[in-house]
């Protein structure tokens, strides 16, 4: 009785494991699939939602006997409104910009010297509309963060890094809370570090150092927030690695604070630094 061949029995085994590797490949497609699905549905019921509230609002000011009281908080909640949209959407067009090429080096600009004070000041004046909506004050301790130096960084995605985790307090902070936003110059290491911190959802240290993981929401968070993606903190941790700077977050006592370290140098000043390293290595 003949015997199967050395060769066709390696071919054989060679086609079943292409069989084994076709299955996983249907399976992560599939699973791709449901996500971008998933994905698709949170971004339109986020940008529906703020749209609608702008309509409903501009509905009630159509309204023959509107007071001027009532008109300037119907006004404030379509400026809330819009500020979150217009958020929203620049959140959408960077994450596109992290799934197509892994990466932010695409959106790069040239580096401006930031004063992180002044530009907190004006992100808090942007975000207290929707924070009144929820009862919640958003404060800036200006001592002795005023006095820091200017940050070399590229400004509009750094304020989308402070937008992104101002927003995120606004929508977890307790009602009837303050959200502190504070920093200060530290000499020793040539950096400006920024705080920002919010009492309301409570996280375990495993929480804290999942946070700014892509897609990462606690339980009490999806209760809280239904809508959410868990894509604005994964954005800001990677909009800060690529000024190489750091982000990190923990509880002090019952609030969540997150600290956001910038060099004061940017990145011309630390390839520099390196450059010098270097050279006085050789």
């Amino acid at each position: 009785m003949p015997t199967e061949s050395t060769d066709v029995y390696d071919l054989k085994r060679q086609i079943e494991r292409l069989e084994k590797e076709c299955e996983g490949l249907q399976q992560r497609l599939s699973d791709v699939e449901r996500d971008r699905v998933e994905y698709l549905q949170n971004v339109s019921h986020q940008i529906v939602a703020p749209l609608n509230a702008i309509k409903w609002h501009i509905e009630n000011l159509t309204e023959t006997r509107v007071s001027i009281d009532r008109a300037k908080k119907v006004l404030r909640s379509i400026y809330s409104q819009a500020t979150l949209a217009a958020h929203l959407a620049k959140n959408f067009r960077l994450m596109s910009n992290l799934e197509t090429e892994h990466a932010l080096s695409a959106l790069k600009e040239p580096l401006q010297e930031v004063e992180l004070c002044r530009l907190l000041v004006n992100l808090a004046d942007d975000f207290q509309p929707l924070a009144w909506d929820r009862d919640i004050k958003i404060v800036v301790d200006d001592n002795p963060f005023a006095s820091a130096p200017p940050v070399l960084a590229m400004r509009p995605l750094i304020i989308q890094v402070f937008s992104n985790i101002i927003e995120n307090a606004v929508k977890y902070a307790d009602s009837g809370t303050t959200i502190l936003i504070s920093g200060e110059y530290v000499s020793g290491s040539d950096c400006v570090v920024v705080r920002i911190k919010d009492r309301g959802i409570s996280l375990t240290e495993a929480d804290t150092k999942k946070v700014s993981q892509r897609g990462f929401r606690t339980d009490e968070a999806k209760r809280k927030y239904p809508a959410g993606t868990g894509f604005g903190l994964y954005i800001a941790r990677r909009i800060i690695e690529l000024h190489e700077g750091s982000i990190t977050c923990e509880m002090r006592n019952l609030d969540v604070v997150f600290s956001v370290t910038l060099s004061v140098r940017g990145l011309e000043g630390k390839a520099r630094t390196r450059s010098a390293k270097d050279r006085s290595a050789n």
